[in-house]
């Protein structure tokens, strides 16, 4: 088995419980403009969301697009209101950044990694004061090397140009990194187009309808002590 030194974690829904963070977050967004969060209602705007991420991952969408019209788009298709779509998402994104429930388990991975002398960094799409303020109150920040967001360096999962970078910069081999995330479109595609090991983190045992093989699958963080 490989001898991993530099382990790689996405954040949002493998370390912190971006699920938690953002029922909280939506349900105070809503609330502001008299609007209830049902079931039905952050079903589709789950939906809605990973489909315009998803665009902005296949470079469909830039940046600065993605934040115009996130929100403006969603509330006028589904609740004809018309809302301003960066003011709407930095409020959003304030509420995000007040949730940092974690994953179970990270905790204890955390500590197995640092307890034995790996490099752990961050590599996440998210947005940056969001990213920084949830490490933070989560106690996270210890157990890190470095943190690369997607927002600072202009770069994003999968394309495999983020991953060369956080290589240069941790002076990285890519047969000694592991990749390690949730998503199979950002995480998992995203190391095998930096030609890196990568592990599914499945906790909800989803089956794979891609063609994507990662090199390890989980359903626990805790797993990961088998492989390293």
């Amino acid at each position: 088995m490989t001898a991993y030194q530099n382990i790689l974690f996405d954040l949002d829904d493998t370390l912190l419980d971006y699920g938690a963070a953002e029922s909280h977050a939506l349900k105070q967004l809503f609330s502001d403009f008299n609007l209830k969060l049902t079931p039905t209602v952050k079903q589709t705007f789950q939906n809605y969301n990973v489909g315009m991420w998803q665009r902005f991952e296949r470079n469909e969408l830039t940046w600065d697009q993605l934040m115009e019209h996130l929100f403006a788009d969603y509330f006028k298709a589904y609740h004809q209101l018309n809302v301003p779509g960066r003011k709407t998402i930095q409020t959003y994104l304030k509420y995000l950044s007040n949730n940092h429930q974690l994953v179970s388990g990270t905790r204890t991975v955390m500590e197995y990694l640092k307890q034995n002398n790996y490099h752990v960094y961050a590599v996440t799409n998210g947005q940056k004061i969001v990213q920084d303020q949830r490490l933070k109150d989560a106690k996270l920040l210890q157990y890190f090397d470095d943190i690369f967001i997607s927002q600072v360096i202009g770069l994003q999962k999968p394309n495999k140009e983020m991953f060369d970078f956080v290589l240069h910069h941790i002076n990285g081999h890519r047969n000694n990194t592991l990749m390690i995330g949730d998503s199979l479109s950002s995480d998992i595609q995203g190391g095998i187009n930096a030609h890196l090991d990568t592990v599914w983190f499945n906790p909800h045992s989803l089956h794979n309808s891609t063609r994507l093989k990662p090199t390890f699958e989980i359903h626990r963080l805790t797993e990961l002590k088998a492989i390293l």
